[in-house]
């Protein structure tokens, strides 16, 4: 495996036309989505970091694909600002693997993954054309938005040097109850409820105990009306759900990183609905797991991959692995997508980026 660490656009151009296979890498902390590669020549991104352009009052910034994701963070913060597709692996990831891997935190369950807050992108193609899509105001509608159509590409079609997003002011309060129930049902009829009522969570994750399972939530906003909408939401799920206890915890980074407790050889993420998590689960008790965002993503470590590919497939679900070796990153149930087939051809039509 040779490894080059492009520092300018030019230099990333030159090295995608003179090799015969290219991989996109980061700090690489997801090890899965870099392994199986048979010895394809990897892009170290790390050099080409940095903010480029950050105009609080239009909540928008720009930065280049191989900056730390702590880094954004911390100047958002000093803005009072923030990224709601809440990037995963803050202290690790880049922001260019944030968007390869389409990976975001608990907290996306209010206003929407990293999808919904990307602007625009400037890339290099498998031809080594540089060139740049979307834009960089929120109002933008210039036809097919291929910004969007990266997200989640795990740098196949083409690789990200520069990333727009929108952000949002942040809150300064936050407080944290978990609901606990005897049986997984009756924790899905509470997000069900939820779901259905005008709560504003800030975040909404389930994960099993020994016994019963943990509904976590999580509110955000301010000093004078936070404790009273906290006193309403907590009011109206114990009179609507049939619950075991009821507690405040003390709201913290660590509670609401939906990887922290999660140990094991493989770490896989599944996209799937609160109706198709039951069938799921059933698969999988032996795997440490927790079901984020409402019950729409699933995190699952387990020393036993093939088991966790079998339930996937058994479900028709399709999984994304971020750590471990494995052949390849994506398991379970087969993806096909025409639309990106044509980008794929268009973008890479010799097949260099993986």
């Amino acid at each position: 495996m040779t490894v080059s660490a492009p520092a300018s656009v030019a230099e990333l151009q030159a090295l995608v036309r003179d090799s015969e296979r290219i991989h996109a890498i980061g700090n690489g902390s997801k090890t899965a989505l870099h392994s199986g590669l048979n010895g394809a020549t990897h892009a170290d991104l790390t050099k080409l970091s940095g903010i480029i352009e950050y105009q609080p009052a239009e909540y928008t910034v720009t930065v280049r694909a191989g900056t730390p994701v702590r880094e954004l963070s911390a100047a958002l913060r000093e803005q009072g600002q923030y990224l709601p597709c809440d990037p995963l692996l803050p202290e690790s990831a880049t922001i260019g693997g944030t968007v390869a891997g389409n990976l975001s935190g608990s907290r996306r369950y209010r206003y929407g993954g990293v999808r919904d807050f990307i602007l625009g992108a400037a890339v290099v193609d498998g031809l080594g054309r540089a060139f740049r899509v979307g834009g960089k105001v929120v109002k933008n509608s210039a036809g097919f938005d291929l910004s969007k159509f990266l997200v989640g590409s795990l740098g196949a079609y083409a690789i990200m040097t520069e990333l727009t997003f929108k952000v949002f002011p942040d809150v300064p309060r936050f407080r944290s109850l978990a609901f606990d129930y005897e049986r997984l049902e009756d924790a899905l009829a509470a997000i069900y409820f939820i779901n259905q009522n005008i709560f504003e969570l800030d975040a909404l994750d389930l994960k099993p105990l020994e016994n019963s399972w943990q509904l976590l939530t999580r509110l955000a906003g301010f000093d004078e009306t936070l404790p009273q909408r906290l006193e309403r939401f907590s009011a109206a799920v114990m009179s609507h759900t049939s619950l075991l206890k009821i507690a405040e915890l003390d709201d913290s980074v660590t509670l609401w990183d939906p990887l922290a407790d999660l140990r094991g050889a493989h770490l896989v993420k599944v996209a799937l609905s609160p109706k198709q998590v039951p069938d799921f689960d059933r698969r999988i008790t032996a795997a440490q797991r927790r079901y984020g965002v409402g019950g729409n993503v699933a995190w699952v470590a387990t020393e036993n991959l093939s088991q966790v590919d079998d339930a996937l497939q058994a479900c028709s679900l399709t999984g994304l692995c971020l750590r471990g070796a494995v052949e390849s990153a994506v398991i379970g149930a087969p993806v096909e997508n025409v639309l990106a087939s044509r980008v794929k051809q268009v973008l890479d039509p010799h097949g260099k980026l993986v």
